[in-house]
Parts: C-alpha cells; sequence; structure tokens
C-alpha cells in the first residue's frame, strides 16, 4: 500500500510517499481498469450475439444483468463499447478494437485450464481371456498398464462367463498346435509344476507318498497326471492313480489350498493366484514342459485403436518378463 505523509514548508504543504511497502494483488486489481474478469466474458458474449438478450440465455443471466455488466466495464474504461441503436446494439470502433484480444485472452485461459484441470477422456479395450488367465495372470498386469496409463481402461470379459453382441477388441487364446510357437501374437508357452499345501509338503517325499493323495485333474489340460508321472518316473508309476475330475485350474487350486488334493498348475500362468492361496510347489516333481500355448488374436472387421496397440504391447512385453521370471524363480522347494 502507499502511505502518504504531509509535511509543511512555510505557507505550502507537501505530500511525500512512502514506497517501502509492497502493492499487494488486491491492491492491483482495485485499481484496474477492470476489476471483474467475469465482465470480459459478459462483454465478448454480448459483442458475439450483437445481443444482450442472447448473449444473457448462453451465460443463464437475464439481458438486464448483461447490459448492467456491460455498464460496469464501459464505466470502468471510460469509454462506450456499444452503441445501443432502437432494436439492437453494435460494437463502437473501440469495442471492435477490444473484442480479439478479449476472446484470445478468454481462449487462452480456458485451453490452460483444460490443459491442467480436465478430467482426461476414458478409453476402453476390451479383453477376452479364460478362467486361469483371468484370475491369476492378467489382474496384476492390468493394474500395472492403467497405472501407466491413467486415460485406458480395460474391460476383462472372461471367457464362457456372459453372452456379449459385440466382440472384445482383443482375445487371449490357448492352443496345443506346434505352430503356434511361429505366431505372432504368441504370448507364452507353458511347463507344468505339482501345487500343494506348505503344510503337505514335509510329507512329499516319494511318488508313494505322492499317491495317497487325491490328484485333481484338471478336464481342459492335455497335461494331465498321468502323462506327468510318466514323462518322469516310468509308466509303472501311474497305476491305481485317485484321480478327481475338476472344471478349472482355479477350482482345483482352491480346493488344494483347503487340504482337498493336489493340482497341477501350468507355469508362468498359474503362479499369481498359487501365491495368493498360499500355495507351494512340490519338489518331488520337477518342472515339466508340456504342449499349449497362449497368443493374442485382434477383433476382426474393424481396425485396432490406439488404446488396444498399447494393451497389445504390454501384454507382450509382461508376457517376456514372467517366461524369464518363471525360469529362474520356479525353483524345487517352492514359489520365490
Amino acid at each position: 500500500m502507499l502511505s502518504i505523509y504531509p509535511e509543511t514548508e512555510g505557507r505550502h504543504r507537501h505530500y511525500l510517499v512512502d514506497l517501502s511497502e509492497s502493492f499487494t494483488y488486491a491492491d492491483a486489481m482495485s485499481r484496474s481498469l477492470i476489476p471483474s474478469l467475469n465482465w470480459l466474458r459478459v462483454f465478448e458474449a454480448a459483442a458475439r450475439y450483437q445481443s444482450f438478450s442472447k448473449a444473457g440465455q448462453e451465460l443463464h443471466m437475464t439481458g438486464a444483468a448483461v447490459s448492467q455488466q456491460v455498464q460496469s466495464l464501459e464505466a470502468s474504461l471510460g469509454r462506450p463499447l456499444f452503441d445501443r441503436l432502437a432494436n439492437r446494439i453494435q460494437l463502437t470502433p473501440e469495442g471492435n478494437d477490444f473484442l480479439p484480444t478479449v476472446q484470445l485472452s478468454i481462449g487462452a485461459i480456458e485451453s490452460k485450464a483444460a490443459a491442467l484441470f480436465a478430467p482426461q477422456r476414458i478409453q476402453r479395450v476390451s479383453l477376452q481371456a479364460s478362467h486361469l488367465m483371468s484370475m491369476s495372470w492378467l489382474p496384476q498386469v492390468l493394474a500395472d498398464f492403467e497405472r501407466v496409463n491413467p486415460s485406458i481402461r480395460v474391460e476383462l470379459w472372461m471367457e464362457g462367463a456372459q453372452q456379449r453382441s459385440t466382440e472384445p477388441d482383443l482375445v487371449i487364446r490357448f492352443g496345443e498346435d506346434p505352430d503356434l510357437m511361429r505366431h505372432p501374437g504368441r504370448l507364452m508357452g507353458l511347463t507344468y509344476v505339482v501345487m500343494c499345501r506348505k503344510a503337505d509338503l514335509p510329507t512329499l517325499t516319494s511318488v508313494d507318498e505322492l499317491l495317497k493323495h487325491r490328484l485333481l485333474e484338471m478336464i481342459p489340460h492335455s497335461m494331465g497326471w498321468m502323462g506327468l508321472l510318466n514323462h518322469n518316473f516310468g509308466p509303472t508309476r501311474s497305476r491305481n492313480l485317485k484321480l478327481e475330475p475338476v472344471d478349472t485350474t482355479p477350482l482345483a487350486f482352491m480346493m488344494v489350498s483347503q487340504g482337498l488334493g493336489l493340482a497341477i498348475g501350468p507355469v508362468p500362468a498359474c503362479l499369481p493366484l498359487a501365491a495368493s492361496l498360499g500355495l507351494d510347489i512340490c519338489p518331488l516333481i520337477p518342472q515339466t514342459p508340456g504342449p499349449g500355448n497362449y497368443y493374442l488374436e485382434h477383433a476382426t472387421g474393424r481396425p485396432q485403436s490406439a488404446a488396444a496397440l498399447k494393451l497389445e504391447q504390454a501384454l507382450h512385453s509382461a508376457a517376456q518378463k514372467s517366461m524369464k521370471a518363471s525360469a529362474s524363480s520356479v525353483l524345487p522347494g517352492g514359489l520365490i
């Protein structure tokens, strides 16, 4: 604030101005030619429509309120901005010269506000996958993807869960054809391990001990108990198996977690679900290569969106990391 002190010299009085105190923003605005920035928006709308009433409709004000704010701006500037004619208004030369600057300034403010504060437009991508992929490998992968891409939301559709009117943008499929090793959308191959509870590990010291347990046989798996035991111990070891069919790997894993048997798990797809249920890998049976590959396919008949392309790239990257991690982290004795 300015401070002014009187000083008398003879018959004349002088005034000293103290500039030691700084101006505040409020002080500057109180001395501004335009103390209310809202007047500018009202002026711009009135100039655009050449009508106070139409400007009021856009600004949710009465025509009289628009006229009053324009008059306040004119009084502050000391010049008329409009000529008031019988049935209309028109800009004065000063108003016409002032309008482009006002419009440019309002546009710049709104553009900056949108860039800084407006919510981003959400892009949606649909992805369909099997029960195991949907419940095990994908949740963490999709959470990491959305954290890096906050404007993209992935809708995860579980295979066979619901009939939909449109096909998904991306589908993770499983197949056993050897040619899938060369498929451009291949995500990962599989190896197989036996999953058990940690409490069961001390007793699983021999094949005979293992065969005392109920062996949960996942119907969709090409690698079943007989194939796994034959591969590692020879055909004689696969007799008198207590096989119990189960529909899905997630269901089998939940049964294992409750002490209802042992289950075969495809690695790396099954590892997150196994870890969340507190399961461990039985060290008696080594990690065994098996048939099958997961691969990606696009929706047919429509171009791939930029968001779907980003997701596809992220899935390939995550699959490569999972394959490398499973090769080093799945060791005899459990999940590391």
